[in-house]
């Protein structure tokens, strides 16, 4: 498929419906306690439930993509989504809400969906920038969705939050059906095969192992602050509503921005370069959130270079893991993306557990903690990581080159 017809602009909303399904409920934390009478800690988990969920849905859905006709998948993924979404609206009980959950986040999926059809259509000098623009979309979808939750509870309440969402990801469902190009025939895989060629790329591709610990890394310090951060601003000396909170969503426009510039930097060959300064903001915005405690003009600030670090890693990963098997992006997406939310749920959940013990300082602490290993993790791994991308840059295809891990 050309890149002139690339359906960029669809996909990227496609995206970001998709992903803000997974964070609505961040900013509705605190309201969300009160109504199902959870203390801070235990509602934190739901966040939890909702990643576990798209962990689920990138095992079993996205492998998919590499036999299946993507559109069907996103129109099936969308539909369902706004399904669970609908329970999510109508049901007040802690079991049958986090079910819905659960059922939200497996076809959340569908925003990963998005980013594997243009990585795939997508020709290889200009895959980067091509797959920023989805991924603009799905930051944007981040952004707007704490924002949008946020203020539509103060008015509504916030079973109203999901009931909207339910109609967006129904509409966009027939739009994408409409609208999106089928892809081209491919090759029968049975699911099982899909599931041991992710495993077989995992073991002998060194750059989708170093960069899926990093990415794991990453969205576990996003967690981390997303699952508490509506719980301190809640709190003294902040006394925010859900709505201001979910203010603090626009913040998230640094990663936005920040996309742009990284994919323009990674098709020219510096994704070493946008790593290192993606953890370390991670790191450093998270030392700061540490030593101040009651500006909230430096806790936007930080929250803005927090998102533009995390998205930077994001993107910088992504740049290089799509450039090792062409026709398994998939598959490839699979891999990284399941470490990237088990990340997620281990963050989300250290996070409620450090916050009911000691805190919004003790959380800080550990998202420090996270941003410095990946700078360290990746410091050990560079200089091989330089050979492994050399080796693909001069040989082309598929490469079996995971003996150089041991070097």
């Amino acid at each position: 498929m050309p890149t002139k017809r690339l359906p960029s602009l669809l996909l990227a909303i496609v995206a970001g419906v998709g992903v803000a399904n997974t964070y609505y409920l961040q900013p509705l934390l605190h309201v969300v306690s009160v109504s199902l009478h959870l203390s801070g800690g235990n509602a934190g988990f739901l966040v939890t439930v909702t990643q576990a969920g798209f962990v689920l849905g990138l095992a079993v859905l996205l492998p998919l993509g590499d036999r299946f006709d993507r559109r069907l998948l996103i129109v099936v993924a969308l539909a369902l989504a706004g399904l669970f979404d609908l329970g999510a609206g109508l049901v007040s009980g802690v079991i049958p809400f986090g079910a819905s959950l659960i059922g939200v986040g497996v076809f959340s999926v569908v925003a990963q969906l998005a980013v594997t059809y243009v990585a795939a259509a997508a020709p290889v000098e200009t895959r980067a920038s091509e797959i920023a623009k989805v991924m603009a979309g799905l930051l944007a979808g981040i952004v707007l969705a704490r924002t949008y939750s946020g203020a539509l509870s103060d008015l509504a309440g916030y079973h109203s939050v999901f009931l909207v969402a339910a109609a967006a990801s129904v509409i966009l469902a027939a739009i994408v059906w409409v609208r999106l190009p089928v892809e081209p025939a491919k090759d029968s895989l049975a699911f099982g095969a899909m599931w041991r060629d992710g495993i077989l790329l995992l073991r002998t591709e060194p750059i989708l192992r170093l960069r899926s610990f990093l990415g794991m890394l990453s969205f576990g310090s996003f967690s981390i602050f997303w699952t508490t951060m509506a719980f301190a601003l809640s709190a003294h000396p902040y006394h925010l509503s859900s709505g201001l909170i979910g203010l603090f969503g626009f913040a998230g426009l640094a990663g936005v921005l920040s996309a742009r510039v990284v994919g323009a930097l990674a098709d020219r060959g510096h994704a070493a370069l946008t790593t290192v300064i993606s953890f370390s903001l991670i790191a450093l915005s998270y030392l700061a959130f540490y030593l101040t405690h009651d500006s909230l003009v430096i806790f936007i600030v930080l929250t803005a270079t927090l998102d533009a670090g995390i998205q930077g890693a994001q993107l910088s990963n992504q740049s290089l893991i799509y450039r090792l098997a062409p026709g398994a992006q998939g598959r490839i997406t699979m891999v990284y993306m399941v470490f990237y939310f088990v990340g997620g749920v281990i963050g989300s959940s250290l996070a409620s557990i450090l916050y009911g013990i000691g805190g919004w300082g003790d959380v800080t602490i550990a998202g420090t903690l996270a941003g410095g290993l990946g700078l360290v993790v990746w410091g050990i791994f560079a200089t091989r990581e330089r050979r492994w991308v050399n080796a693909i840059d001069h040989e082309g295809a598929t490469m079996q080159i995971g003996q150089e891990c041991g070097d």
